[in-house]
């Protein structure tokens, strides 16, 4: 098993098509670049996970965010900077430069901006789209340590970026931005 404990490493692992086990604000995550459509498959079906299900980005900043999502008014755009970085995820409307596997059903996606160091720090290097899925199989616990997530992805194309997690104790929140409605708090 690969561990990288600098992003550039993580970083050419992730150009390459492959899979990134990495900590977030609370739970440990598995990802990829979102532009990888190869990528986003391979996390479906290691997680078992159906392909329908929406994903959450990871943005590296607010401006490179609403690059992604059609038009926000003054009042969204004004939120979005109380929240992120943050532990809050986002749902709106995606726009053309969106790439349909990465796209829920109804147009949307979910979006997030990350204050915890390490994923910022590989985000701003990378200065592109990250996948970002909680590191389970579909409908099992969320492992707690590295260590749990190393156990379940044994594949070869799946790596640790080896940091710790921040302190929250569960997924981030999740909002729709055209309700204001929290799905998840």
């Amino acid at each position: 098993m690969n561990k990288f404990n600098s992003a550039e490493e993580a970083i050419d692992w992730l150009k390459q098509g492959k899979i990134l086990l990495h900590p977030t604000e609370g739970v440990w995550g598995i990802g990829c670049d979102a532009f990888n459509a190869t990528a986003v498959n391979k996390i479906n079906a290691l997680k078992q996970r159906e392909a329908s299900k929406s994903l959450i980005i990871l943005a590296p900043t607010i401006h490179d965010s609403l690059k992604y999502f059609q038009p926000l008014s003054e009042m969204q755009t004004n939120f979005l900077e109380t929240i992120w970085p943050g532990h809050t995820t986002v749902i709106f409307e995606s726009n053309s430069l969106v790439p349909p596997h990465i796209k829920a059903s109804d147009n949307s996606i979910a979006m997030r901006v990350s204050d915890h160091k390490p994923i910022k720090e590989l985000l701003a290097k990378f200065k592109s789209l990250m996948v970002s899925t909680s590191a389970n199989i579909s409908n099992q616990p969320t492992p707690i340590t590295a260590a749990e997530a190393l156990e379940i992805f044994t594949e070869p194309d799946v790596a640790l970026y080896d940091f710790e997690n921040g302190s929250a104790n569960k997924p981030s929140a999740i909002i729709d931005l055209k309700t204001m409605d929290y799905l998840r708090e």
